[in-house]
């Protein structure tokens, strides 16, 4: 895991450093939550099972274009996530990771003050925690969906709520029955977000 967070902290600094002066770029914070539903699978017997999905994140956000800059912007979200997995019989896989969200918006609106933009999300990341009984698990994880979002320029600071939904797989192991076990997941969440940038 410490090696996938330095990976993270490396892309972030080169984008930092790639972006030319004329780029705008925003910093700031996030707040995200997220509920669904999927479905899991144990390998070694093709035991399937249905599961609710729930998550939390808080982290750090950079943006290229926050208002009438350019038509495109791209928008990378690094963050601390809390995702817990339930089974029919109440069963919670509670896991915590962190993952990177990237996201290419196009405008809709553009002004000086406002933009209203959407695009679609490719997301990674790594998540590990425990399940019933104490058994532990890992899970790495891949993304797709799209996201809208508002962004409003107050003062210095640019307010912007975005509202989308993910498709996400993850493969991994798990303990079970005295020994590990392959086990893939894939879910369905939809998702709020609201960052807060300089």
């Amino acid at each position: 895991m410490s090696r996938f967070v330095g990976l993270l902290i490396a892309s972030f600094v080169m984008l930092l450093l790639w972006s030319p002066n004329s780029f705008a770029v925003s910093l700031g914070a996030y707040v995200d939550g997220a509920v669904g539903s999927g479905d899991a699978e144990w390998d070694r017997d093709n035991n399937s099972f249905d599961i609710d999905s729930r998550t939390f994140a808080v982290g750090f956000v950079l943006d290229t274009a926050t208002t009438n800059e350019r038509v495109f912007n791209y928008r990378l979200n690094l963050g601390y996530v809390r995702h817990y997995f339930e089974d029919n019989n109440d069963n919670t896989i509670k896991t915590n990771g962190m993952y990177a969200e990237n996201i290419f918006g196009f405008a809709m609106v553009r002004k000086e003050n406002f933009r209203w933009w959407a695009g679609p999300l490719l997301r990674v990341g790594y998540l590990s925690g425990d399940g019933p009984n104490g058994n532990d698990f890992k899970f790495a994880e891949f993304g797709v969906g799209a996201v809208t979002g508002l962004n409003f320029k107050v003062g210095n600071a640019i307010l912007s709520p975005s509202l989308g939904f993910r498709y996400c797989g993850y493969g991994g192991e798990g303990s079970r029955g005295g020994g590990d076990e392959d086990i893939q997941q894939s879910t369905r969440n939809v998702f709020a977000n609201f960052a807060l940038l300089f």
